[in-house]
Order: C-alpha cells, then structure tokens, then sequence
C-alpha cells in the first residue's frame, strides 16, 4: 500500500512537471536585429490565449535588455510578446514566468533565455562626432576703449544710413492734393479756379445753382486760407463773425452780402440774370484782388 502511494505521488508529479514545461517558444527574426526593432517572442502552451494571461502579473515581468510593447493573439491560436530592444550588442532575453489561467487553474509557462545579438544603427567605421573637446579660453586682444569706439562708430553709421533713407523715401514721394494746394499762393490758386470754372460753361449748361456753388466755394476757400480760418464748413452769417477782427467792416458787410446772394441762389432756387451772373463773377474776382 505504502509503494502504492509513492508510485501514484512519482506519476502525479511527473505530469505536473510536463504540464508545467510542455509548451513551444520562437523569436523572430532570430538575426539581423537592429536597435529600435521590434520582435515578436510567440509561446504556445496549452490553454495559453490573449484572454487568459494574468495581465497584472505579466506587466511586471523582466525581458532583460527587452520591453514589452503588446500581446496579440497570433493566427494559429498562439500567443505573439511584441517586444523592442534598445541596447547595441550582445544582449539577453531573460527567462520570464508567463501566469495565466486555464480550467479555473492558475498555470504559467517559464520561457527559456535567449541570447541575442543586436546590431547598431551607426555606422561603425564612422563613429558619430556630437561630442566634440572643449576649446580653450578665448582671449579678448582689445581694450575697452576700442569696443566703445566701434560701438560708436557702429551707431554713426546706422544714423547716416537711416536719414539717407528718409531723404530718398522723401525724395520719391509724390505729393497729395492737400500738398499741391498750398504750395500754391492762395490768391494765384482762387483766380486758377476761377478761370477754370468758366471754362466749366456751366451756366451755358443751364447748371446756374452748381456755377454759384462752386463760386461761392472758391470765396469761402480763398479767405479760408488768407486769414486762417475755416470757413468751408460755416454759415454766411458764422463766417461774417469770424472775419471781424481780420477785415475792415465795410469789406466783411459786403463779403457777407454777397456770399447771401450767392445763398439765395443756392438754396432759394434764384435764377439771376446773365448781367447779374457776370457781375457776380467779377465782384468774386475783385474780393480775390483786393481781400
């Protein structure tokens, strides 16, 4: 009875003992392994799939010189270890206990060590120069005196070619309207557009309220200019007030009346006679003359 039990204990542990090592183990590729590549270790063993593996367990598992990537069920019902090596050299896939769980039994596989070679992905007949030796102290020949002095000299120079600049940007500048007007004296410029405005032959157009418009326009702007004031944008009655101070009482009365005459043609639809209009014309012409 006593050799009984001996020889059923010797068979149950026997059978534990290939139950525990039957299982199959492959890397690839085997060679040509190149830093940064990724292999895969496939172990078949019974009951081994993705789903039974004990993820916690395995995760702190130790390949050696090897990461763990993944785990993939491979097409044949094993199961692929994505691993990558970053190590040059003769490195060395450790063995590792692989736990996992099949028939509610806790199993595990222990995988075999595997030295493997991996190779560079420099070139080793040249060697990379990143490093390089540490230069000597750079010694400073001139004095203080001679960096300030072309520090000056530096700022001259910037001064010189930035006004040179302007001149030219200057130079090249075409002038505005606003410019080309007061270029021009202001009583030369009001008996241009005087003579302009008949040339305009507006009242032969019938266009008599846009001829005293523009008439009326020239007065205001001329005076605007001579004296200082702005009077485009005022009343007859505004500009009259403006002026007292700049002309004699008796022209101010007569500029007033006469840019009123100019309003009630303007505004009140007054259609002058042609005497009237040239009289208008020259009395224009002689505030110019003499304002």
């Amino acid at each position: 009875m006593f050799l009984y039990k001996k020889a059923l204990t010797a068979v149950i542990l026997f059978i534990s003992v290939v139950g525990l090592y039957a299982f199959e183990q492959t890397l690839s590729p085997q060679q040509d392994i190149t830093v940064g590549d990724k292999v895969v270790l496939n172990i078949r063993a019974e009951g081994l799939t993705v789903d039974s593996l004990d993820k916690e367990k395995l995760s702190e598992a130790n390949f050696g010189d090897f990461e763990l990537l993944d785990i993939q069920p491979a097409q044949d019902g094993s199961v692929d270890f994505l691993l990558s090596v970053y190590k040059s050299g003769k490195v060395e896939l450790l063995s590792v206990e692989i736990p996992y769980t099949y028939i509610d039994q806790k199993k595990f596989v222990k995988t075999n060590a595997l030295p493997v070679e991996v190779k560079s992905v420099l070139d080793p007949k040249n060697p990379p120069m990143d490093i390089l030796g540490i230069k000597g102290i750079v010694n400073f020949h001139h004095g203080l005196l001679w960096y300030l002095s072309f520090l000056i000299i530096l700022i001259i120079l910037s001064l010189i070619i930035y006004f040179i600049y302007k001149y030219i940007k200057k130079r090249n500048r075409k002038p505005t309207q606003e410019e080309i007007i007061q270029s021009v004296p202001p009583k030369e410029y009001a008996l241009k557009q005087l003579d302009e405005l008949i040339a305009l032959n507006l009242i032969e157009k019938g266009n008599i309220k846009e001829y005293y418009d523009k008439l009326s326009d020239i007065i205001r702007f001329y005076v605007s200019r001579t004296y200082c004031v702005d009077g485009m944008e005022k009343t007859t009655t505004e500009l009259y007030s403006m002026l007292k101070n700049k002309i004699t009482p008796e022209q101010n009365r007569e500029l007033k009346n006469y840019l009123i005459n100019c309003d009630f043609v303007k505004f009140a639809k007054l259609i002058p006679s042609k005497e009237d209009i040239k009289n208008d014309f020259d009395t224009a012409k002689g505030f110019v003359e003499k304002l």
